[in-house]
């Protein structure tokens, strides 16, 4: 072959790469702006893919003359025109490709541009060596050359793990659903081999769930055959053929191919002839095959001076043919047919622990007062622990001890492996309120609750001097016969709970909690508002009898406030804005009776 054909040919190689039949119309032209009039260009092509769908247009342009090609291979002299470019043909293509070119035959005066599309899915993967055949017209020579050339199908790559699990990690007898991620579809050609890894097996495309019932590592294996992609035709090499000769008995015979399916539908056509055949030969049809027994004829060129094509050699044939030599008298034929089956495994694990032991929870109480703060609730479990209340998990307890502060039903979840929860029957934790701080005050030595509606239902009261308690001291009041810090405690007699109030006193021997001599009555006074903050009304409930003075003092017996009160008085209005915030005590006495009250300074 001459330098220049080579670079031809080199140039068409993806042209002739793929089959010569049609099936991928539609490609459009699109070649640089710019490129000079007289150039080789040809757009580049990505490798394929193994079962991966191939759709692609390639543009090209065509040189007119031998000037772009000597500047390539330096050996092809320039400037001879090229008139004619033609494609014949292409020996070794991967089964499942087809291409169609917007044209075939360049008459490079008027057209040097062009496009192929490229399409199907490979069905075959490997590095493939293409014959590609080409003429090339030269001034007023025309030559026929052949050349090799490279195909490269990549193996597809799998995405797919063939199938998914959920719930594929647990405690106990577990169930572990399965997901086939190769549906059939409903299409016939799949099969699936399912080993759940426990003894158990399954052929079901989709065997749902699962069920194992022991602790265990089970590896899980998946076996998905896809069995649907036919069986196809890729070549048929002739070895010898029937007489058959050229025209007039000269030279070797022009042969051409044809077949036929079961129906006698004529399904394949090699055509144009090979000019001069040297066998033996390969016609490549990648022809889909069906059942039944399909007809193929070989024949010889001999229209013109000789008439009809001469017949040279016919035999049958079906998909489980291949490599088989089929004869018929001195014809004989080697079918190479592919039957592609894809296979996919696929493992994963499936892992069951056993089910914990479920916690039980301790506690040094279950019931207690809100300000004891005592209650320890224990995990029998020392890690792995998350205590709840009323149902929910409490945020940050995760301790195997911990400590209640409101009343509810407490329970502890236990995670001693990996994801295996066990979680306690619930305990009530009972947290009782105290009950209301027994303010008092000191009127003149005597000691007096301010809110006796404040005590439980059910109650004990109990002084003390210095912590000490004051024996037989139990009532709202109490008369302070010294100085010191005295102590009111009450006791809710139904939980248990206690709050108590301290104050400093002062004793007052002036007064010894009694009726003063020739005293009588004690009435309350009637004072408003309460609480005040800048003034307060004192209402008597009759008129003094003569003058006198009212007395205020603060909770620790301190006479703060003297104002005088004159006879026949029966409302008096004191000015308290001065006064610190607290309670104070009011005292007024008028002959033989004594006036008592008291107020709360904001």
């Amino acid at each position: 072959m001459r330098p220049l054909l080579l670079i031809i040919v080199v140039f068409f190689f993806t042209l002739t790469c793929l089959s010569a039949q049609s099936g991928c119309p539609g490609c459009i032209v699109d070649v640089p702006a710019g490129l000079p009039d007289d150039t080789l260009f040809l757009a580049p092509i990505p490798d394929g893919t193994l079962g991966v769908a191939y759709d692609q247009d390639i543009s090209f342009r065509v040189p007119k003359s031998t000037t772009p090609v000597n500047a390539i291979d330096s050996t092809t002299p320039p400037g001879l025109p090229i008139s004619k470019i033609e494609i014949v043909g292409v020996d070794g293509l991967p089964a499942g490709l087809f291409w169609e070119a917007n044209q075939t035959v360049f008459e490079t005066a008027t057209l040097t541009d062009g496009c192929i599309k490229i399409c199907g899915t490979p069905l075959e993967k490997d590095s493939f060596v293409l014959t590609v055949k080409l003429k090339a017209t030269i001034l007023i020579f025309t030559q026929e050359a052949s050349f090799p050339m490279r195909m490269y199908i990549a193996p597809k790559i799998s995405t797919t793990d063939g199938f998914t699990m959920a719930n594929f990690v647990g405690c106990g007898p577990t169930d572990v659903s399965f997901t086939n991620n190769i549906p059939s579809g409903g299409e016939p050609g799949f099969s699936y081999v399912w080993d759940f890894g426990d003894g158990d097996s399954s052929s079901l495309e989709n065997p749902g769930t699962h069920t194992y019932t022991a602790p265990g590592i089970y590896p899980v294996n998946y076996h998905a055959t896809i069995d649907t992609s036919g069986y196809t035709l890729l070549s048929a090499t002739v070895l010898s053929v029937d007489a058959c000769t050229d025209q007039a008995g000269l030279g070797k015979p022009d042969l051409y191919m044809l077949i036929l399916d079961p129906a006698g539908m004529e399904v394949y056509n090699s055509s144009p002839y090979i000019n001069n055949t040297t066998l033996p030969h390969t016609f490549t049809p990648n022809l889909l095959v069906g059942q039944g027994s399909y007809r193929l004829e070989v024949w010889d060129e001999d229209s013109g001076l000789e008439g009809s094509d001469d017949p040279c050699g016919v035999v049958y044939f079906d998909a489980l043919n291949d490599g088989d030599t089929l004869v018929s008298g001195s014809f004989k034929v080697v079918l190479k047919i592919l039957h592609t089956v894809d296979e996919v495994f696929s493992s994963d694990t499936v892992i069951i622990y056993p089910q914990p032991i479920m916690p039980i929870v301790s506690a040094n109480k279950f019931s207690a007062c809100t300000d004891a703060n005592n209650i320890v609730l224990q995990s029998s479990y020392g890690a792995g622990n998350q205590w709840w209340l009323d149902g929910h998990p409490i945020s940050g307890a995760t301790d195997f001890l911990y400590q209640p502060t409101v009343s509810g039903y407490y329970q502890v979840q236990a995670n001693p492996i990996a994801t295996c929860l066990a979680i306690s029957d619930s305990v009530w934790v009972e947290l009782f309120p105290s009950p209301a701080v027994p303010f008092f005050i000191n009127d003149r030595n005597n000691l007096e609750m301010t809110d006796t509606l404040a005590v439980p239902n059910t109650f004990a009261l109990q002084w003390y001097l210095f912590a000490a308690p004051i024996p037989g001291a139990t009532g709202f009041t109490y008369c302070a016969m010294q100085s010191g810090t005295y102590t009111l405690e009450v006791t809710d007699l139904n939980t248990g709970c206690k709050s108590e109030y301290e104050l400093p006193v002062t004793f007052n021997p002036v007064y010894n909690c009694t009726l003063a001599a020739g005293e009588t009555t004690r009435s309350v006074l009637n004072i408003f508002p309460n609480p005040a903050s800048e003034t307060v009304t004192i209402q008597l409930e009759e008129p003094l009898t003569r003058d006198t003075e009212l007395h205020i003092w603060d909770v620790t017996g301190r006479l703060v406030q003297n104002a005088p009160a004159t006879s026949g008085l029966d409302r008096l209005i004191l000015q308290v804005s001065p006064l610190n915030p607290g309670w104070y005590a009011v005292e007024l006495t008028d002959g033989e009776r004594r006036f008592v009250g008291r107020f709360y300074k904001l």
